[in-house]
């Protein structure tokens, strides 16, 4: 925002309180001023214009998302990506703009909105569930971030990011059996020289001997690395 657009907005709001709203003049909320896109803003409005001819073209939609993102404007991004889903379904590109920029910005309900229709538009992408776990654990939904890591981590195993993240909730949430389950499938699927890393058998084995869980099919720590060898750091 221009400081010129800063100082209209403010004196339009003191009069408000001052004038007693005197004929109705602020009886509406004062419209939000137009954002400052800089050098950019030609460009912009060259993009909309376009945009509001063919709507479903999809190379300028992303060209004008990745313009608004450079330029900071995360509420017009957000508008340019819910217009093109409305008109024309879900575009991933613009989602993935949406997720990155109100996730960068704190704006936890958009960042969740985005992250979860890419996770309807793409449900076997993992990293797509990530990022929505990743979303609601911002907004303290501890449960529910379970539930998505742990998709995650039903679609890609093998990952010691997701493990990482999804052992973390369950620890959070007080459950030491699904942490230790979720350990032993990592070792199952995981290369050979992860599985067998000392920091995971250390924690197979800590976990093992700390928690009474219910008798299941899950892979044992790997005999061949020593106490001695998984206390190493």
């Amino acid at each position: 925002m221009s400081a010129s657009s800063f100082r209209s907005a403010f004196r339009l709001a003191v009069f408000c309180l001052s004038s007693g709203a005197v004929l109705g003049a602020c009886s509406k909320a004062p419209e939000e001023p137009e954002f400052d896109h800089g050098l950019k803003k030609p460009l912009v409005r060259k993009l909309r214009e376009e945009l509001a001819e063919t709507p479903c073209d999809k190379a300028k939609a992303q060209q004008l998302a990745q313009l608004l993102l450079d330029t900071g404007d995360m509420k017009g991004l957000t508008r340019v990506t819910d217009t093109f889903g409305e008109k024309c379904g879900p575009n991933i590109v613009l989602l993935q703009l949406a997720y990155t920029a109100n996730a960068r910005a704190g704006e936890k309900e958009l960042a969740l909105k985005a992250a979860t229709a890419l996770v309807t538009a793409q449900p076997d992408n993992a990293s797509y569930h990530v990022w929505r776990g990743l979303s609601l654990e911002a907004l303290g939904r501890t449960e529910e971030t379970a539930a998505a890591l742990q998709k995650a981590f039903d679609l890609q195993p093998g990952q010691r990011p997701i493990l990482n993240s999804l052992v973390k909730t369950y620890d959070a949430l007080g459950k030491p059996c699904e942490a230790l389950a979720a350990y032993q499938r990592f070792v199952e699927n995981a290369k050979p020289s992860e599985a067998k890393s000392a920091e995971v058998q250390e924690q197979l084995q800590e976990r093992a001997a700390k928690t009474s869980c219910p008798a299941q099919e899950t892979a044992a720590p790997d005999a061949s690395v020593t106490p001695e060898a998984a206390a190493k750091p």
